[in-house]
């Protein structure tokens, strides 16, 4: 069996010539195939006496994959030759590269080459514009590989961008056959084509003259080889299957440069390719307002994790609204495990659930294979109206791999916007639009964007708590703290952003005084540069308080800001005493004690002061590069015998072996320094207040209490003695 692919830029007659070649082929006692790769559906219409059948993707619209048929949508045309249409979508919507891909698989399932054909014709749209495409000229499917065209130039230049999709596959091999030219009646025509023949090295095997002949044969739906068998041209096409089927000698694609290539064509150089000289402030580049990217895309670092993902953990914190996940059912269900992973551990640890929906309201609009291919619009508008009829306060609408790779276009949403309803598109397309850390930061943007209300007037003692960690254990004691702070200095807390958020407290974020970040890390800090630039949002200048100095010096600031300093005052003292009095009961079992760290977190006074105030030594420090931060700084620097900024984590284990803490701290334990040492781990959220260090010091203080050792790892031995 052969297997040859026609490719050619759109509009040159490609159609025409594949199906008077697959008839020609089919004349000389040949089983024939042609595949029609192309949304227009019009490959096989010659062969077909003008029918238009049902194509691949339209059949895998309706028919269940177990049900597929290969005789459901394989049609005999004229001369016997058999005529497969793949199909695709409307214009401007879906992904018709991706129905190329779909209707080979389904193909391939199916079994389509062992109908035993002597040729399969393959007549691919236009260019090699993406991977769907260029599936014919793989491997597994084209054995030769012929280029239809004019003497135009963009012809040319398609043609010369066919053999570089060709190189691609084609390292060291040799699959194309030769350059057919269906002629326009230009000047000078031929003479453009051979000097491009010449120059790629391919030889020019066929010239189709323009004629009438194509026009009338085609205006009676029939094949010109077939209603004019006794024309010149009708023997032009006999001669060319011929030379196609008995070919043997093919050659490597071997393109021209863009710049050789018009000057081979034109006899021009190109002008100098012209550079805007200078990068584009934010603002040119969306519209007016600044960009505000994740630390992993302003760094370049590796991703980690997906947009989409992050933004349907802050989205789904408001607390009347209802998040539409735009793709496929499992896109919104592994979003769905990993939003609710932390209230399920923790009902099932500790029989309590975070204060955040341990169900999130989430639905998908289901967006399977033939969405991909036709569009998912019109799928996602059912899913919208379905989901209105709830009547939330808002329906957040967010974009996965697959509908951001197909391009649809979510403007007509917000449309559906009513006096009760905000709808809220967010392109957060999985991976293209970023990392996890990406997607948070744009759900945030968006979120404030479409709902707070920049009119409201602030109120006296008011503040809002910005960006919380959603998914972190902390979260709730953290925010217990700092209420019971804020109460007791008369403050209230007028909105939570996001976690937890009304639509109505978000629209009166405004009301507010002041605003306080959570966490003062990369993500932390770009929110509050968003909030300051586009609402004018008063920031205090300090995030949550961890660790007992930290604590103290905050409710000193905020008591000042407030005019609250006897309540302040009062406050402290209170946290000294308690403090104290659990440094005192802790200290004895770990003044001396040598204390290692590398970490993730970069925020480290917390632990350190702690550490100090226990009368241990801090004999190493490394810090991680992380994706939430990138600064590093300490209070106790000449307290440390070693510090490492950043650190080389595959130094570990021989660092831990030469420094010989009696207690590592660290994010993530290892079984590589199991029996080096005593390890614990560090929170990289944690707990905001006085007594941050001292809980996680009697932690460690337990540790070396109840000289843990794990009885299992000694069982082997005895396994081997009883058991050999």
């Amino acid at each position: 069996m052969m297997e040859v692919a026609l490719y050619g830029k759109g509009g040159i007659g490609k159609s025409t010539i594949s199906a008077n070649l697959s008839y020609a082929l089919a004349k000389k006692g040949l089983r024939v195939l042609q595949v029609g790769c192309d949304p227009k559906r019009d490959s096989t219409r010659l062969l077909l006496r003008g029918a238009r059948i049902e194509t691949v993707l339209e059949y895998l619209r309706k028919t269940p994959p177990d049900r597929c048929r290969i005789s459901d949508i394989l049609h005999e045309g004229a001369c016997g030759v058999h005529c497969i249409e793949a199909g695709g979508p409307e214009p401007g919507v879906g992904c018709a590269g991706r129905g190329i891909l779909t209707t080979f698989e389904l193909l391939r399932r199916l079994g389509v080459k062992e109908n035993r054909y002597d040729v399969i014709l393959y007549d691919v749209l236009g260019d090699v514009v993406c991977g769907g495409f260029a599936v014919p000229i793989r491997r597994e499917y084209a054995d030769k590989v012929y280029i239809v065209t004019s003497g135009e130039f963009m012809s040319l230049y398609a043609a010369n961008n066919i053999l570089r999709g060709l190189a691609n596959f084609d390292r060291d091999g040799a699959r194309a056959g030769g350059v057919v030219l269906n002629s326009r009646g230009l000047a000078e025509e031929d003479r453009r084509v051979v000097l491009f023949c010449e120059a790629v090295g391919l030889p020019l095997i066929e010239r189709f003259p323009r004629s009438a002949l194509f026009s009338e044969s085609e205006r009676e739906a029939r094949c010109l080889v077939e209603y004019f068998p006794d024309s010149e041209i009708a023997e032009k096409f006999e001669r060319l299957a011929g030379f196609i089927h008995e070919q043997r000698e093919l050659y490597a694609a071997s393109p021209l440069p863009d710049d050789a290539l018009e000057e081979r064509l034109l006899g021009q150089r190109p002008p100098t390719l012209l550079s805007r000289g200078k990068t584009a402030p934010a603002s040119e580049e969306t519209g007016g307002k600044p960009a505000f990217y994740s630390k992993g895309l302003v760094h370049r670092e590796p991703l980690q994790g997906c947009a989409f993902s992050g933004a349907l953990t802050i989205c789904t914190q408001v607390a009347d609204s209802i998040s539409i996940a735009h793709g496929p059912n499992s896109c919104a269900h592994i979003a769905y495990q990993n939003i609710t992973s932390t209230p399920r551990r923790f009902l099932l640890e500790r029989g309590i659930v975070l204060p955040c929906q341990a169900a999130p309201p989430i639905v998908s609009s289901g967006m399977n294979e033939s969405l991909m291919v036709f569009g998912g619009a019109e799928a996602l508008r059912q899913k919208l109206e379905e989901t209105l009829r709830r009547k939330p306060k808002a329906v957040f609408v967010l974009t996965t791999c697959p509908s951001g790779i197909i391009g649809d276009n979510l403007e007509f949403l917000r449309d559906h916007d009513t006096p009760e309803t905000k709808v809220v598109p967010l392109l957060t397309d999985g991976n293209l639009h970023g990392d996890y850390l990406q997607g948070i930061l744009t759900a945030y943007i968006d979120v404030a964007r479409a709902l707070i209300d920049p009119t409201v007037e602030a109120e006296r003692d008011a503040v809002n708590l910005v960006a919380e960690k959603t998914e972190a254990d902390a979260t709730p004691e953290s925010f217990e703290n700092v209420a019971g702070v804020l109460e007791r200095l008369g403050i209230r807390i007028n909105c939570r952003f996001i976690n937890g958020a009304s639509t109505e407290s978000l629209r009166n974020f405004k009301r507010a005084r002041l605003n306080i970040l959570a966490y003062a890390d990369y993500m932390g800090r770009t929110i509050q540069s968003f909030l300051e630039k586009e609402f004018d949002a008063p920031f205090f200048d300090a995030p949550f308080p961890v660790g007992f100095f930290e604590t103290c010096d905050w409710i000193r600031r905020l008591g000042a800001f407030f005019g609250k300093e006897d309540a302040a005052n009062a406050l402290i003292a209170e946290g000294r005493a308690r403090y104290d009095r659990e440094i005192a009961q802790i200290r004895p079992r770990l003044e001396g004690k040598r204390l290692m760290m590398i970490t993730y977190s970069h925020e480290i006074d917390w632990i350190l002061q702690t550490a100090c105030d226990l009368g241990m030594k801090i004999a190493f420090v490394g810090i991680l590069n992380f994706s939430q931060e990138n600064l590093f700084k300490t209070r106790f620097r000449e307290r440390i015998q070693e510090v490492h900024v950043p650190y080389d984590n595959g130094n570990r284990v021989a660092d831990i072996a030469r420094v010989a803490p009696d207690l590592f701290l660290t994010n993530y334990a290892s079984i590589e320094h199991d029996g080096l040492t005593l390890t614990e781990t560090i929170p990289l959220c944690p707990v905001a207040g006085f007594l941050s260090g001292v809980h996680y010091a009697r932690r460690w203080s337990e540790l070396f209490r109840m000289n843990l050792t794990e009885g299992w790892k000694h069982d082997e031995p005895l396994y081997r003695k009883y058991s050999a």
